[in-house]
């Protein structure tokens, strides 16, 4: 694996915009038609998207991350706008469809009151397993492992001991840290549904995982990424997180009984 791994979400979309004008009014007016006809990977950035992918890029700069084996980035509009808006020198991008955000299906194209009245049934798992839950005609986050897996073996093949970097999308990094950390399927939804700053992905948000050990970098590269920590250049929460040590569950045979019932128990 490379030696540091840098995900950075997006700034705030167009699509950022108007849920968030939603919530606070409720009035479904803000999802226009002109809105409803775009495909989410259409989304431009607003003005605070690019002021916030700038303050990312001043974050890679004044840390002196800016010496890139391996650039990636999604090919939907507001990633490879936030992407440029960085000013990372000498930058050359790579698109990868891969690390496209996950597709909402039909929940995209249709206002809220539309979901609840006509998809009831349809969202039944929306909150009890939402790392399965497949909205209509789009993708789950099981869906998109897949696809983050697809990149991390190019990476491994291709990347070893370098450093990369990787802009994308909110579900997306979420979805590489439930791959990279192998958390379990309770894990993983208490992780989707957590409302803590530690489940959070603000815009432009930077998740950062490493195989050098932040405290004692004598001991070279770990095998494997050993260390993650959460930075927010934009706002949203703390500015950095500390670094905390990466810790994969293995079950006995008695811990893996217990792992089954609480996902039982969820019904």
């Amino acid at each position: 694996m490379p030696k540091n791994l840098f995900l950075v979400r997006h700034g705030q979309s167009e699509g950022n915009l108007v849920r968030k004008q939603f919530e606070q009014t409720k009035d479904e007016s803000v999802y226009s038609d002109l809105f409803l006809g775009l495909h989410e990977s259409q989304y431009k950035l607003t003005e605070l998207g690019i002021s916030q992918a700038k303050k990312a890029g001043e974050w890679f700069k004044k840390n002196n991350f800016t010496d890139f084996y391996r650039m990636l980035v999604s090919n939907n509009v507001r990633a490879m706008q936030t992407a440029a808006h960085l000013g990372l020198p000498d930058a050359l991008w790579m698109m990868d469809s891969n690390l496209r955000e996950r597709d909402g299906g039909l929940f995209n194209v249709i206002p809220p009151s539309h979901m609840d009245s006509k998809y009831e049934m349809e969202q039944k798992f929306y909150d009890t397993q939402p790392f399965l839950f497949r909205p209509p005609q789009g993708e789950s986050l099981a869906d998109v492992s897949m696809r983050c897996k697809i990149v991390l073996d190019t990476l491994s093949r291709e990347c070893d001991g370098k450093d990369v970097i990787i802009v994308n999308h909110g579900h997306v990094m979420r979805t590489f840290k439930i791959v990279l950390e192998r958390y379990s399927l309770k894990m993983s939804n208490d992780y989707i549904n957590s409302k803590e700053e530690s489940g959070r992905v603000p815009n432009c948000s930077i998740i950062h995982f490493t195989r050098e050990n932040p405290y004692d970098p004598s001991q070279g590269l770990s095998s494997s990424f050993g260390w993650v920590r959460m930075i927010r250049p934009s706002g949203g929460g703390e500015p950095e997180d500390p670094f905390v040590a990466i810790e994969r569950k293995k079950f006995s045979n008695e811990e893996l009984l217990e792992e089954a019932e609480k996902n039982r128990n969820l019904l």
